[in-house]
């Protein structure tokens, strides 16, 4: 445990990229067939696993790969190449004779939608051309009965072996895809007691997964077990290890091969990783195969049954993630108690059938808490791998900006310094007014949550139409080549794939396909491909993966209406803690298992850090847009804001949202205020928009509430890992925005920086310590404007000395700046107006520098004050503070 523990500290999100070509291979068995019958092979490996020589075809690694920038497929075959690299591994001419095919394996890699080949051809030798092969370093004679005992890097070498000793004539060919996971037959190794096929479909539908959520695991378990179709622990011991599984890797390895055999089958791989995705339900037959994993893992001597030992780790485990302390007393008392529940207290071994007995009856519990990955599934291969379609995408955006020249950057952003700026200070000689005719531009099996389950159970949406939606839609910035960004306005519109139906009070009450419509005759021509076009949404996970023409993407917004979906499963659960029953006063959480709602709300953080991590530093957002301050824990104003400003969702609302930092600490739910946000922005990554305020930091949480929050509701374990699971998704924030090319967005106030707002980008992503790590960052969520009341001689002669800043006294940290700071930043940055929270206002808001500095304050009665709360609206050129009612 502690291991683990240490192991979920350290991981880190591996680099977004798009996925990796997989080049065909062709492998090649040199051998002797003897006359008593044994096969002599010639194959590379002296210490480590023996491999069969083998190039990949198309490659570019240095030392293992065919070159082909001369090789074309009109001059030269698939056996000339095998003859050559036959040659090469013994050291000979190429082999005369022809070479026996004995296997092809074709595999379909989702991630870049092809097949990649996977060819082994056979050389026998003489007894004369085998005396002359020499053995050079890595290389080695070895027999058939040498090479059953020996570390081989696949047992499928073995097998190929034997089908020589055998004299098996004719290629054996197979294929591999995504389709097999559905179709059941040989290809599924069920679980006793369960139909082959229906047990791995159940479990896939668990955790909401849809077609795409398996194929972006096929398409992993593609690349860890390449050019093979079993994966071996070396394979796949990094992803147990990001997975959270550090100290207990042959352990979840151990379990996951079923069969015993040292290697994962693709059933094998993709069963064991989704019923260890914390969104995979623990009832039902989905719960009876995480309790077998769970036994396999703590049987470790491998004999079927469970010891006492094993039992006192299985206890031992499921305190520690309850956040239990067990005294030795209490520790012993519950390993008895276990044991006699078990049925075992006279034979001192659990079988697995009383284990599953003890569980299925509700007799043990906590075993929901065990063999859960740290993070979610989809979300963390995301990260590491892409989305399956990025090449396509990549290929559409290069294909638009051929067809519409390159995209509209913001101008103003490159200005000289000496560029005049609109101002509406009339004492201003220098700072002409604005005009007033601007046109725009282009511009338990229960899904629910109440004192009744004791447990919430969430399904979880497929994160890669988040992810999707940034690398393509998003209102965020595209940065080019040239350092320039791509405008908002100069993206095409597309038609929404979807129609919503809405009740008078805004709740969405069913979704339908604009394609099913066009078939059904009620909307007469869409521009949809009927024939490729996605099935409805409630069957696409039911579908063979084999089906590889399926556009997904044209449905993956109806996942913004997905009641199953990770993100509105929790703003439902918040729903529940909204309001008031019989059993619970409202702004309570009643009789909800905390533990679970702690678990899915790191899962909920894995998935928003990805997409923070994909956000450029400085966001690039057009009108109209909504922009709120601080809202501190204030969960009650934040509603209210929901029902007056997006009640239908943010994504039938026709704004962008802006939320300008600083969600924790000083009130109530800080955590609720955070799982709201995150997942709104989960679902609409397009349209709500966050930035870090100087409360989204690790030590100002400490002095403050948001730290002792999450220790208090969840418990001292799995608070702290929620704890640092939130700060984790606020060290990837963006820290400031630019709307409509003019209006500055931070927390604090403008920086004092010689560069333009390029400079922003530099800063640092993880910010972990922005106060040690990036000054820049500092200032722009700490820095006020200078009130007359804080003006002394002292800090007149440093305005005066640093160009309009001085030192925040008042904070004691960071800076304050004046009216020559301002105007001067405006203008070098071809701006003309700027909006800040970071300060209580009474009114909600304050105008301030001759109507160019906006401050919103979104928390009202801050700190058991007086205040209101606001918002501001950009929209139609005018910039407009609205007070919410919130009492």
């Amino acid at each position: 445990m502690e291991e683990r523990e240490a192991g979920r500290a350290k991981k880190k999100c591996p680099a977004n990229s798009f996925p990796v070509m997989l080049p065909d291979v062709i492998s090649v068995l040199v051998y002797l067939q003897e006359a008593d019958g044994g096969v002599q092979v010639l194959i590379y490996g002296d210490e480590g696993p023996l491999r069969l020589p083998r190039k990949k075809i198309g490659g570019d690694e240095e030392g293992d790969t065919i070159t082909t920038t001369t090789i074309k497929a009109r001059d030269t075959s698939l056996t000339a190449l095998a003859q050559s690299i036959a040659a090469a591994a013994a050291g000979l001419p190429p082999p005369p004779r022809l070479p026996q095919l004995l296997q092809v394996t074709k595999v379909f890699d989702p991630l870049t939608a092809r097949h990649y080949q996977h060819y082994v051809f056979a050389f026998p030798l003489d007894a004369v051309a085998w005396s002359k092969v020499e053995v050079g370093p890595g290389l080695q004679k070895t027999s058939l009965e040498k090479l059953r005992t020996s570390s081989v890097e696949r047992r499928e070498v073995v097998g190929l072996v034997e089908r020589i000793a055998c004299r098996v004539p004719g290629a054996q060919l197979r294929e591999v895809s995504p389709g097999m996971l559905w179709q059941g037959g040989d290809t599924t190794q069920a679980h006793e007691g369960a139909a082959e096929g229906q047990t791995m479909e159940e479990l896939l539908r668990s955790p909401g997964y849809r077609e795409q959520d398996i194929e972006l695991i096929f398409g992993a378990f593609v690349r860890y077990s390449y050019p093979y179709i079993t994966a071996c622990f070396a394979d796949v011991n990094q992803l147990l290890i990001d997975l959270g599984w550090l100290g207990m890797e042959r352990d979840i390895f151990r379990a996951l091969d079923r069969q015993q055999t040292g290697e994962l089958s693709l059933e094998d791989f993709v069963q064991g990783i989704v019923a260890m995705d914390p969104m995979t339900a623990h009832g039902k037959r989905p719960g009876e195969i995480r309790s077998r994993y769970i036994f396999k893992v703590y049987d470790r001597d491998n004999d079927n049954v469970l010891k006492e030992e094993d039992v006192q780790r299985l206890v031992r485990d499921v305190a520690t993630y309850q956040g239990q302390d067990l005294t030795t007393g209490v520790f012993k008392e519950r390993t008895k108690a276990a044991m006699e529940v078990f049925s075992a207290s006279e034979s001192k071994a659990v079988s697995l059938e009383s284990f599953l007995c003890a569980i299925g009856t509700l007799q043990f519990r906590g075993t929901s808490l065990l063999f859960r990955a740290s993070t979610a599934i989809i979300p963390h291969l995301v990260c590491k791998y892409g989305l399956i379609s990025a090449r396509r995408k990549s290929q559409q955006r290069d294909s638009l900006s051929k067809s519409q020249g390159s995209p509209r950057s913001l101008k103003r952003l490159r200005k000289d310094a000496s560029s005049p700026v609109p101002s509406t200070n009339n004492t201003t000689n220098d700072s002409p007014k604005p005009e007033n005719n601007h046109t725009a531009e282009d511009g338990n099996g229960d899904k629910r949550v109440d004192g009744s389950v004791g447990i919430m159970e969430v399904d979880q949406a497929p994160m890669e139409a988040h992810m999707q939606s940034l690398s393509s839609n998003s209102q965020a910035s595209i940065p080019l080549s040239d350092g320039a960004f791509q405008s908002p306005a100069s993206r095409p519109y597309t038609l929404a794939q979807h129609t919503v139906k809405v009740r008078r009070s805004g709740q969405i009450i069913d979704t339908q396909l604009l394609l099913d419509m066009e078939r059904a005759g009620e909307v007469s021509d869409t521009g949809f491909d009927v024939e490729e076009s996605p099935i409805p949404l409630d069957k696409a996970a039911m579908v063979s993966a084999s089906r590889t023409a399926r556009h997904f993407d044209r449905y993956l917004s109806v996942d913004a209406f997905n009641t199953k979906s990770l993100p509105n499963e929790l703003v439902s659960a918040l729903r529940f803690f909204e309001h008031g029953r019989k059993d619970k006063p409202p702004l309570d959480w009643g009789e909800v298992d905390l533990v679970k709602l702690g678990q899915y709300i790191i899962s909920l953080c894995a998935g928003i850090r990805a997409i923070f991590e994909s956000e450029p530093r400085m966001l690039v957002l057009s009108s109209p847009c909504y922009i709120l301050g601080d809202l501190h824990g204030n969960y009650r104003d934040l509603i209210c804001f929901e029902k007056a400003l997006w009640r239908i969702g943010p994504h039938l609302t026709p704004s962008n949202f802006l939320f300008l930092g600083d969600y924790v600490d000083r009130g109530e739910f800080g955590i609720e205020v955070v799982t709201y946000l995150f997942a709104q922005k989960l679902q609409a990554p397009t349209k709500f928009f966050m930035l870090r305020g100087n409360h989204e930091v690790r030590d100002i949480q400490k002095v403050f509430t948001f730290h002792r929050q999450c220790l208090s509701k969840f418990g001292e374990s799995l608070g702290q890992s929620v704890w640092e699971a939130v700060n984790n998704a606020f060290d990837h924030m963006p820290l400031a925005a630019v709307i409509d090319e003019q209006i500055f967005c931070i927390h604090g106030g403008i920086p004092n920086i010689e560069g333009g707002l390029s400079e922003l980008e530099k800063i640092p992503c993880p910010l972990r310590n922005p106060e040690v790590e990036s000054d820049l960052a500092w200032q722009v969520m700490w820095n006020d404007p200078i009130a007359p009341e804080d003006i002394t001689d002292t800090v007149v002669e440093q305005l005066s000395q640093n160009h309009g800043f001085a030192h925040n006294a008042k904070r004691n940290t960071a800076c304050v700046f004046n009216r020559t700071a301002f105007v001067s930043f405006l203008q070098k940055n071809g701006l003309t107006h700027v909006v800040r929270a970071h300060e209580v206002k009474q009114s909600g808001f304050e105008i301030q520098q001759g109507g160019q500095l906006m401050t919103v304050f979104s928390s009202s009665h801050y700190c058991g004050g007086s205040n209101e709360a606001a918002c501001i609206l950009l929209d139609n050129r005018r910039i407009r503070a609205i007070r919410i009612d919130t009492s």
